[in-house]
């Protein structure tokens, strides 16, 4: 069992993520948590959260996205507390995995990240995310 899954953040994949990040800062009155470089594709990634920090939004560009799932809703991701474990949980309970095993992005926040994704029983994609 994966424990303590408490509510990271929801990834949002735009085709415009400063316009989008900005709407929300500008019309909920979000304020910037994050913004980093995707070391991919070099593009900004935005974290954006609401006052209290109980609803954050990672807004970032995927250059090819059709237009019908622009501003969709890519992943919400879990805080992981033992990623090793809840990766070694998911595999033995025969869970599609989404990434290339556990990935890591250093310049994520102070220290970097390590998540994975996996696809849940109706298919969406659930990110569990450790902070280093």
């Amino acid at each position: 069992m994966i424990e303590n899954a408490k509510l990271d953040h929801i990834g949002l994949a735009t085709s415009g993520a400063k316009e989008a990040a900005d709407w929300y800062l500008n019309v909920l009155k979000f304020h910037l948590k994050g913004k980093f470089v995707n070391c991919n594709n070099g593009m900004d990634v935005y974290f954006v959260a609401n006052e209290d920090e109980s609803v954050v939004y990672e807004i970032y560009t995927e250059k090819d996205l059709a237009p019908e799932v622009r501003g969709k809703i890519d992943h919400i991701s879990f805080v992981s507390e033992d990623i090793e474990k809840d990766y070694a949980f998911a595999v033995a309970q025969g869970y599609e995995i989404c990434t290339d095993g556990i990935e890591g992005i250093a310049s994520f926040w102070e220290s970097g990240i390590r998540y994975f994704k996996l696809k849940t029983a109706s298919g969406e994609e659930v990110e569990f995310c450790q902070r280093l």
